[in-house]
């Protein structure tokens, strides 16, 4: 248990002292803020009924969508730059001064998991305490104890599923180079496949069945459903529900499903955990392989 505690603790130290892998492991979070905050923001909150309402309700309602969105990349862009302490062990041979060790295998990679999961959780769970701060005192508006705790539950849940997916990722590529190109451009393209930079139903039906294949999509849409409870709650006290129909829609708070067909989200959330599971396993396999 020491060795791989020493693993881990090491894991974490390494990430944390390159700047670099830190700032673009937050690159797609930046991008999406600075896109919400120049572009996208006036376009979830403005607009028919929406111009009535309260202004301090609307950027409850607004900072509510884009964080739905924003932690649910985190979870992704982060826990892939702390497995980039693989791909640097790798093309350094670095493991080669483990693997002489008595340390078993299994530990080595295990650490890198756990690494990659507590930096991620904290991390995510940090700005998430920021958002709760930043809407209560800019709006006057504060998320109940309820949701910050689901809130907070699913973030570290969606960080064990992310984890596992990129650490699979990880376990496919071959050099720094590679790692660099899709650490810099994955937070990006799930965004707009997840219907995180804007909503999926102005891509179009045939884009809504791809996003419908992707675990962020559905793991977006939970999010967001928590965080617009109590948004939600106020705003129908004042718009028609015609209107919170078509903002539901406009949100992207409705479930999807699978390509079209009608999926319960505990069925969708129960085969990602799987999913999670199985692509752990192939990870293990071939770093196990790399190793050899």
């Amino acid at each position: 248990m020491f060795d791989l505690v020493c693993l881990v603790k090491r894991n974490i130290y390494t990430f944390l002292r390159d700047k670099t892998a830190v700032f673009f492991s937050f690159l797609s979070v930046i991008i999406l803020l600075a896109l919400y905050f120049l572009f996208i923001g006036r376009q979830y909150t403005t607009g028919g009924s929406l111009d009535l309402i309260d202004e301090n309700l609307r950027t409850f309602l607004g900072v509510s969508i884009i964080m739905g969105g924003v932690l649910v990349i985190n979870t992704i862009s982060l826990s892939l730059g702390v497995m980039g302490n693989v791909i640097s062990d790798l093309a350094n041979h670095r493991l080669d001064g483990f693997l002489v060790t008595p340390v078993k295998r299994y530990k080595i990679i295990l650490s890198y998991y756990i690494s990659a999961i507590l930096v991620t959780s904290i991390l995510s769970l940090f700005m998430w305490g920021l958002t709760i701060l930043y809407v209560g005192l800019l709006s006057g508006y504060w998320y109940t104890l309820s949701t910050i705790l689901q809130a907070s539950g699913l973030i570290i849940f969606y960080t064990f599923i992310s984890a596992s997916l990129m650490i699979f990722l990880t376990t496919l590529l071959k050099s720094v180079n590679a790692f660099g190109a899709l650490s810099g451009i994955l937070g990006t393209i799930v965004g707009f496949i997840s219907g995180i930079y804007m909503p999926l139903f102005v891509l179009g039906k045939s884009m809504i069945y791809v996003a419908s294949l992707v675990p962020f999509t559905h793991m977006t849409i939970i999010l967001k459903n928590v965080l617009l409870k109590e948004p939600y709650e106020a705003l129908a006290k004042e718009v028609p529900q015609e209107v919170m129909n078509e903002i539901e829609v406009a949100y992207g708070t409705v479930e999807i499903g699978i390509l079209g067909q009608d999926v319960k989200m505990w069925v969708i959330i129960t085969a990602i955990l799987l999913l999670s599971f199985i692509l752990m396993f192939f990870a293990y396999k071939k770093m196990n392989k790399k190793m050899n």
